[in-house]
């Protein structure tokens, strides 16, 4: 068994930052957790001053065949909220838009009708999602926008802490405050 400790900051490159570890058996869970918690983590988000770590989330690991990136966000050049999506998950979306542009698919949502289940459906195919869990991940990319409306943010993403693949005999152990990682605007 592997479980995967990951520290709840409002920032990204938590993983990079030491906010990310992988355990081998409930003994390290528990040691890691103790550690993460309260340390300052200091990521490329946060500066030199760090966040300090208030809570975790732990799950089991599992093998994940492949990672997506989705975010619902405010598109400054449109003024309308957006639905991006990328077959490169992983930690630094920035890079991908930097180097690979053409990887990252992008939906403008109507606000008077909202995310239509047609253009969550249009995003998966885009970004090479497999017919048999294309399903999957439309009611998923319907639930993220429905929780970036309810909860007002501003980007709500989900990169490899989610991924939106088929995962076998996977399931989360506590979520202990999904919304540190939607963001309300200032």
């Amino acid at each position: 068994n592997i479980w995967v400790v990951k520290a709840q900051i409002h920032a990204g490159g938590r993983g990079k930052g030491g906010g990310v570890k992988l355990a081998k058996n409930l003994d390290e869970v528990r040691d890691l957790t103790k550690a993460m918690l309260g340390m300052k983590l200091v990521t490329h988000q946060t500066g030199p001053e760090g966040k300090i770590v208030q809570k975790v989330f732990i799950e089991a690991g599992c093998n994940i065949a492949k990672e997506y990136y989705v975010a619902c966000l405010i598109d400054r050049a449109t003024g309308r909220v957006t639905m991006m999506a990328s077959s490169e998950g992983g930690m630094d979306i920035e890079e991908v838009a930097e180097h690979n542009p053409d990887a990252i698919k992008k939906v403008d949502i109507d606000p008077t009708t909202g995310l239509g289940a047609w253009q969550a459906r249009e995003l998966a195919f885009a970004i090479g999602m497999q017919p048999e869990v294309v399903n999957k991940a439309v009611k998923f990319m319907m639930g993220l926008y429905e929780a970036f409306v309810k909860c007002d943010c501003s980007i709500a993403e989900i990169s490899p802490d989610y991924p939106i693949d088929v995962k076998e005999g996977c399931r989360k152990l506590r979520a202990d405050n999904f919304n540190k990682d939607l963001q309300k605007p200032k």
